[in-house]
């Protein structure tokens, strides 16, 4: 498991952890932590980087037990720049808060779920 880290991370970015593996061609990127307006840059970042190699990418957010809309917008950014090369992002087991959350955004319509 790889940990995804950026040098000019600030003291809350630093309370979201990001890792990566490789599982079946796919890129799995995992995010434990609120993913909020301190945290979405570097989401986006490790999001953006990991595209770049696969053509899966698999967002597990079984460890986030927040997310508010800069957060959303940002894994929507994510997911149109991955539509328009080709590519597939798939969410992965999110928490009942942000389940809830991505039902009631219609997010779950854009990105397939894997509850």
């Amino acid at each position: 498991m790889d940990w995804i880290g950026f040098a000019d991370q600030t003291e809350e970015e630093k309370d979201l952890e990001i890792t990566s593996t490789t599982e079946d061609n796919a890129c799995v990127v995992s995010l434990s932590g609120d993913l909020d307006t301190s945290t979405t840059a570097a989401v986006e970042s490790a999001l953006t980087k990991a595209l770049e190699d696969h053509d899966t990418l698999i967002v597990d957010i079984s460890g986030v037990p927040f997310a508010d809309s800069s957060g959303l917008g940002g894994l929507i950014g994510v997911y149109k720049r991955a539509k328009a090369a080709g590519k597939e992002v798939r969410l992965r087991k999110p928490t009942p808060i942000v389940s809830e959350i991505l039902t009631i955004t219609r997010m779950k319509r854009f990105f397939p779920v894997d509850e």
